[in-house]
């Protein structure tokens, strides 16, 4: 016997039509879309919509009844049933993966799980007071600051000052036309 759980808000209806299931076999959907419950009507699936709704409802909603269900198996049931998950949500099939392992009943992913995308990292702009700052290393005039980095003047006089009065930058001693770091 199978126990197989869809989630449905995850996968959609193209997703939920195909699925095969034997008269035997419990189906539950998890869903809140009126086509998807007419298409479990017509499959004799169970419709499930009790859940309150917000993110990630419906995936704590069947992760509750997924170990209720094996909860109540005695242990020459669980070793004839599977359990198995139609989403692509990879913290739900994870979470349905542990609860199996963890009540040693046999499982499978019937679909494959989305890819996790890695997102690198985003350096933070530097500010243009940091610029200025950074190209301090060698005494430069403001001019030649301001073209190497191509900022309008005013937001260029605009960070000059906030540095001069930070005292993060001063005259050249040896040059009154060029700036260094203080």
């Amino acid at each position: 016997m199978r126990f197989i759980f869809v989630d449905a808000e995850n996968i959609g209806l193209k997703e939920v039509e195909p699925i095969e299931a034997a008269v035997s076999d419990k189906v539950f959907v998890f869903s809140k879309n009126e086509a998807i419950k007419s298409v479990c009507e017509r499959k004799l699936f169970l419709y499930i919509s009790s859940y309150p709704t917000g993110s990630n409802q419906a995936d704590f909603y069947l992760i509750g009844n997924l170990v209720g269900i094996i909860a109540s198996l005695t242990n020459g049931q669980k070793e004839v049933c599977e359990f198995v998950l139609y989403s692509r949500d990879n913290s739900l099939v994870t979470a349905f993966a542990f609860q199996c392992k963890l009540h040693k009943v046999k499982q499978k992913i019937a679909l494959e799980p989305k890819e996790q995308k890695v997102i690198a990292p985003i350096k933070p702009e530097k500010t243009l007071d940091q610029k200025i700052f950074e190209l301090l290393k060698t005494p430069m005039s403001s001019e030649a600051m301001r073209v190497k980095l191509k900022s309008p003047k005013p937001d260029f006089t605009r960070a000059m000052n906030t540095l001069i009065k930070s005292n993060k930058i001063q005259r050249s001693p040896k040059s009154q036309k060029n700036w260094v770091r203080a």
